[in-house]
């Protein structure tokens, strides 16, 4: 991934600012009690928290919510309400937190300031940020998937058939560094895009990566075994953005690995020759991965991944990269320099794994090609168009 850029500071406008001020209200209002907000207390670590899914706000106000059947809003001149505005803005860290279910409470974008959140984004952003996205959504009026055709499935068989018996197609790019093509084979591939979409969807699932100055990252991120912040560069146990638990790395994930590795140790044995492989390409148990989602427009520039543990880095632990989906351009270099970095194209089953010597090469992104994911993927998957990226390491 690539690392922060600019500034992570946001602002807010504060101005107009509002008071809330009680004043009755004529019987036969037709307010029902069931309007009544709940109360939050002035205690300083007090947490309410709602249904999923809710949103952490940081809270300048101490003491009980107006009642909504007796309460009026007047709008009072800036400087009678400084000292409040100055509050909510500025001495937020010390106050409650209180959780907000989306459905519960919407506050009004005309009469209130934004609020500040434990990320520095307003309610309204984090709602769009955490937004659901499905990579493989049903196609508008076809609630029933067709499934590949005869002549689409006996193409694959054979197609995998030859795989196997002229073994997979594997190239050594240098030390440490192996592209193994076609290697997931389409029913592989069909089990990967599926099981993505089901842990996307759910809690810690895609969602796009931003930054506290409104950047954002061109692209839809999920993280599995542990969460990677891409602001701080630093890995952790919950997202920073929702507080929710990354999913677990599926079995099928971790054997599939195994095997690309191994694989990888055998091709380098046959064109190196050397005494012990695991020099060029150690061996590793993944309990991270990062599954990216390029759109037809996703990019990502050149970058290192140095955020693993100190130990990791230092034996040169391999990143194992599988691909699916449309074809992406890939760049890779020892420097950060796009016109010095050598390119090859990854295509849907391809596995690229680095480590050793090119365990701290730049690489990145610099497009996808439409339309070339495999027809027989889509049918099975319905697959957006664009690239899935799945990047296993171990921290």
């Amino acid at each position: 991934m690539s690392p922060a850029s600019g500034s992570r500071y946001s602002k807010h406008d504060v101005s107009p600012v509002y008071e809330c001020r009680q004043k009755p209200l004529a019987d036969g209002s037709g307010i029902g009690k069931q309007n009544h907000l709940p109360e939050a207390t002035g205690t300083s670590n007090t947490v309410l928290k709602d249904d999923f899914p809710s949103l952490s706000c940081q809270s300048g106000y101490s003491g009980s919510w107006p009642d909504a059947r007796r309460t009026r809003v007047e709008s009072l001149p800036v400087e009678e309400t400084e000292s409040c505005a100055s509050l909510l803005h500025h001495d937020l860290s010390r106050k409650v937190n209180i959780s907000y279910s989306v459905d519960e409470y919407k506050p009004s974008q005309e009469r209130s300031p934004q609020i500040s959140t434990s990320t520095g984004d307003s309610v309204d952003d984090l709602q769009s940020v955490i937004k659901p996205f499905d990579i493989c959504p049903l196609k508008s009026g076809t609630p029933v998937m067709l499934k590949p055709s005869l002549l689409v499935k006996n193409r694959e068989k054979r197609n995998e058939i030859k795989r196997s018996m002229e073994g997979e197609s594997g190239i050594v790019l240098r030390s440490g560094m192996v592209l193994l093509k076609n290697y997931l084979s389409i029913s592989d591939q069909v089990k990967i895009a599926k099981t993505c979409r089901e842990l996307g969807l759910a809690s810690g699932g895609f969602y796009q990566p931003g930054y506290r100055d409104g950047a954002k990252l061109n692209l839809q991120m999920m993280c599995l075994g542990k969460n990677w912040d891409p602001e701080s560069g630093n890995y952790g146990d919950l997202r920073p953005i929702d507080c929710a638990a990354p999913p677990g790395i599926p079995r099928q994930f971790y054997l599939l690995v195994e095997k690309a590795i191994k694989d990888s140790h055998a091709l380098i044995q046959q064109k190196v020759r050397v005494s012990r492989v695991e020099d060029i390409l150690p061996s590793m148990s993944p309990n991270i991965c990062i599954v990216n989602f390029y759109s037809a427009s996703g990019r990502l520039g050149l970058h290192q991944d140095r955020d693993e543990s100190p130990e990791s880095l230092q034996r040169g632990l391999p990143v194992v990269s599988f691909s699916i989906g449309d074809s992406a351009e890939f760049l890779y270099g020892d420097q950060r320099d796009v016109d010095k970095a050598e390119k090859v194209e990854l295509e849907s089953g391809d596995v690229l794994i680095f480590g050793g010597k090119s365990r701290h090469i730049f690489h990145g992104v610099t497009a996808i090609k439409p339309n070339t994911a495999p027809k027989a993927l889509l049918e099975e998957t319905n697959l957006r168009p664009g690239r899935l990226n799945l990047t296993f390491r171990e921290y």
